[in-house]
C-alpha cells in the first residue's frame, strides 16, 4: 500500500448494469477501503447500477454551468486539425454531446482537483484528455480500454453513422492517447489492439486484469435457486451470461445446442441477459423447436448462484476484451467452454489448460466441446484455484501502483 492516499475520480458517461460499470464499482470500493478518496464522474446521473454505488462514494454530474470564464482557453495550445478533429468526433454544436459537459468537466478537476482521472468507453477518455490539458492544475490521467476497438470498429461497418463516428473517434485515439499518463488494457490482447490503433509500442500499454473474483462473488454463490430446473435429478443445465448482442453469437450457441440435443444429450440451455438481438434469438429458438429447453430470463441480480448450480457455463463470442463472466462461472465452480476468439478468454484458460477453446462460429466444434465437458468436466477446485488469480486485492495492488506512479510528478499533491 503506497506511503500516503490519492484522490481519484473514475469518468464514465453514465452507469447502467454492465461488466464495465460492475469493475469500476469493485475498483472504486477497493480504492475506498485503502482509504482513498474516490468520485463518481458521469456526463448524464442515470444507470440501473447507481444504487450499487456506497455513500462513502460521492457521484457527480456535468451540468450546465450558467457562467464560465475560461471559454477562452479550450483552444489555446491545441491544434487546429486536432481541435476541428474533435470537435466532429464530440458532435460539438449537435445534441448528442454538448459543450457544456466539457466546460462542466474542466470547472470539476479545477474545482474538486483531483489527482488522478481515470476513465473509460466511448468518449468520455476523449474528453478526460482535453480537460486535462484545458484545467490551470497538472490533474494526472489514466484510460482503461475494456475490449477491441479495432474489432468494434469492423462490426459497425454495416451502419455508416456509426462507422463514420467511429472513424473519427480513431483519428482522435491516435492523436490525443499519447498525451494520457498510462494506457490500461484488460488483456495482453487487449492491449495490443489499443497500441496499433494509436500507433505505439506494444510496451506502452499496460495490462492490468479486471478485478473479478471477491469474498462477496464466493457468498453470492452459495445462495440457493428455487427453480425445478436445478432440481436433484433433473437434466444438466449449460448457462450463458451476455449482452443479447451480435458479438456474443449467441445464435451460435443455441445452434450447438440444437445439435448437442440431436446427438441425444439431455440438457437445458438458459441466456442470462438482455439486449437487441432478443426477439431474433426467440425466434430462432421457436424454429428449432427448443422453446420448451431454452430459457431467457434476462438480467438476475445474483448470475453467481446460477453459475454455482449449472453443469457448464458457455462463452461463445466472436470477440471478448477479458471475458468476466468466464472468470466468474470458474470462481463459482462451473466447467467452462470458450470460443478462441481474439480478447482474453485463451489469457484466461491458459491455452485450454482449463477449459476447451473451440473456433469462432464453428457449431459442430462448440457442440463437440459441450458433451465433451459434460461427460467428463474440470476438476471444480482446480476451476476455483486459477480463478483466484483474477482476485479483486490482485488488481488494486496493481492499480495503487500504477496510480502512485502517474501522481509522483511534481504539482500532483496528495488528497
Amino acid at each position: 500500500m503506497p506511503d500516503q492516499t490519492r484522490h481519484i475520480a473514475f469518468f464514465l458517461p453514465t452507469f447502467p448494469a454492465g461488466g464495465q460499470e460492475h469493475t469500476t464499482l469493485l475498483l472504486m470500493k477497493g480504492l475506498v477501503e485503502r482509504g482513498h478518496r474516490v468520485d463518481l464522474l458521469l456526463e448524464r446521473k442515470v444507470g440501473a447500477y447507481l444504487p450499487r454505488v456506497p455513500e462513502t462514494i460521492p457521484i457527480h454530474e456535468l451540468k450546465r454551468r450558467s457562467r464560465w470564464s475560461g471559454y477562452r482557453r479550450l483552444i489555446p495550445g491545441w491544434p487546429s486539425e486536432g481541435f476541428r478533429h474533435l470537435r466532429g468526433s464530440l458532435g460539438l454544436g449537435q445534441r448528442s454531446i454538448p459543450l457544456h459537459r466539457l466546460i462542466a468537466l474542466v470547472d470539476y478537476m479545477e474545482t474538486q482537483r483531483p489527482d488522478v482521472v481515470i476513465s473509460a468507453h466511448d468518449r468520455a477518455p476523449l474528453l478526460a484528455i482535453w480537460a486535462a490539458g484545458i484545467a490551470r492544475r497538472r490533474v494526472a490521467t489514466i484510460v482503461i480500454e475494456h475490449s477491441l476497438f479495432s474489432y468494434n470498429r469492423a462490426a459497425a461497418q454495416h451502419d455508416n453513422r456509426t462507422a463514420a463516428r467511429m472513424q473519427r473517434h480513431e483519428v482522435l485515439m491516435r492523436r490525443l492517447y499519447p498525451l494520457v499518463d498510462a494506457r490500461v488494457a484488460v488483456s495482453r490482447a487487449a492491449g495490443e489492439d489499443l497500441a496499433d490503433v494509436i500507433g505505439m509500442p506494444h510496451e506502452a500499454v499496460s495490462r492490468i486484469y479486471n478485478p473479478v473474483v471477491s469474498a462477496e462473488l464466493a457468498c453470492l454463490a452459495e445462495h440457493p435457486i428455487d427453480d425445478a430446473w436445478f432440481a436433484p435429478g433433473a437434466p444438466p443445465v449449460i448457462l450463458a451470461a451476455a449482452r443479447l448482442a451480435p458479438e456474443k453469437n449467441l445464435d451460435v450457441l443455441i445452434e450447438a445446442f440444437a445439435e448437442l440435443r440431436h446427438s441425444g444429450v439431455d440438457a437445458r440451455l438458459i441466456l442470462l441477459g438482455d439486449g437487441p438481438e432478443r426477439d431474433t434469438l426467440c425466434q430462432r429458438i421457436d424454429t428449432l423447436g427448443l422453446a420448451a429447453e431454452i430459457r431467457l430470463p434476462g438480467w438476475v441480480d445474483n448470475p453467481y448462484a446460477w453459475m454455482r448450480h449449472s453443469a457448464l457455463f458457455v462463452v461463445s463470442s466472436a470477440f471478448e476484451g477479458l471475458s468476466n463472466t468466464l472468470i466468474e462461472a470458474m470462481a463459482c465452480g462451473c466447467p467452462v467452454v470458450s470460443t478462441d476468439c481474439p480478447g482474453g478468454p485463451r489469457e484466461i484458460l491458459q491455452d485450454g489448460r482449463y477449459g476447451a477453446l473451440v473456433p469462432v462460429g464453428d457449431v459442430g466444434a462448440l457442440a463437440h466441446a459441450m458433451r465433451s465437458t459434460l461427460s467428463s468436466p474440470t476438476d471444480r477446485n482446480t476451476l476455483i484455484a486459477r480463478a483466484s488469480d483474477f482476485a479483486v486485492d490482485r488488481a488494486i495492488d496493481e492499480y495503487e501502483a500504477l496510480i502512485e506512479g502517474v501522481c509522483a510528478a511534481p504539482d500532483i499533491p496528495a488528497a
